[in-house]
């Protein structure tokens, strides 16, 4: 290798991913603007997956996944706002985050489940957004 500044053009994966990254988005036509970093105190997985209900406190405005439990999203606490849904997935250590806002997500390849009620409140919250089965 000669002399001067040398950059590796790939990258390794060295996160986990549930395999869905490809197919949560069937089309992306809005995003928040800028991502945000998350809390990622609370989670339990070892990555935030595409397609993770995004919420943001009311009162502090700090950003987070939504809760899970088993293989399900809890319900959305009132004092959050429904921010987005992550565009693809990240490593808990890097927890930066794009998210979409309009768009049409594969329900069945979402992380986790959601009841009809949060899905309810998650399309009230973005018009935008459809889930497509």
């Amino acid at each position: 290798m000669g002399k001067g500044p040398y950059v590796y053009l790939t990258s390794k994966k060295d996160y986990p991913s549930n395999g869905k990254d490809q197919v949560v988005w069937r089309n992306k036509l809005g995003y928040y603007d800028g991502g945000r970093t998350l809390d990622v105190s609370a989670l339990t997985d070892v990555a935030v997956y595409a397609g993770h209900i995004i919420v943001r406190d009311k009162t502090t405005e700090v950003c987070r996944p939504l809760e899970t439990t088993d293989k399900a999203f809890n319900d959305i606490k009132a004092t959050d706002d429904i921010i987005g849904l992550t565009v693809s997935t990240v490593p808990k250590d890097k927890a930066f985050v794009s998210m979409v806002t309009i768009g049409i997500a594969a329900e069945n390849a979402l992380p986790f489940t959601m009841t009809a009620e949060l899905k309810e409140k998650v399309q009230k919250a973005l018009p935008g957004l459809q889930f497509h089965k």
